[in-house]
């Protein structure tokens, strides 16, 4: 059998509406060995849910600077405060998150695969769907 191990945490962001107004979402944070270059972010609104696969080293460089092209930006806000731009063809999305959960969810994540030894064993991966 294929060998997955799973890193997972639940944090609160703030989504920043349009109009400024700001409103607290449960987010969780999914990081599975058997896809190590992405973290899926399942973010929680009310009745409703949105799920967005993110590149561990986007949230990992946007830590210190600016990263992310097209629809996953992330960049250090003020204090201990990230901004995470999510945009689709209809819509664009603004969040602020604490940059400490994020560093302690990314840390436990390299904790399991470290930065640079992000390999998929396709061998084994289709040994596993086959069997």
């Amino acid at each position: 059998m294929y060998n997955e191990t799973r890193v997972g945490t639940a944090t609160v962001v703030r989504f920043i509406r349009p109009d400024g107004s700001v409103e607290p979402m449960d987010v969780d944070l999914h990081y599975r060995t058997d896809d190590p270059h992405a973290v899926t972010m399942r973010f929680h609104a009310r009745d409703q849910e949105s799920t967005w696969l993110v590149g561990r080293e986007v949230l990992s460089q946007g830590l210190l600077a600016p990263a992310g092209l097209g629809d996953v930006r992330l960049r250090p806000g003020t204090g201990d405060v990230l901004v995470l731009e999510l945009l689709s063809e209809d819509s664009h999305a603004v969040f602020h998150l604490a940059a400490e959960d994020l560093r302690r969810f990314l840390q436990s994540t390299y904790g399991v695969v470290p930065a640079g030894y992000e390999v998929i064993d396709f061998e084994l991966l289709l040994k596993d769907l086959l069997a």
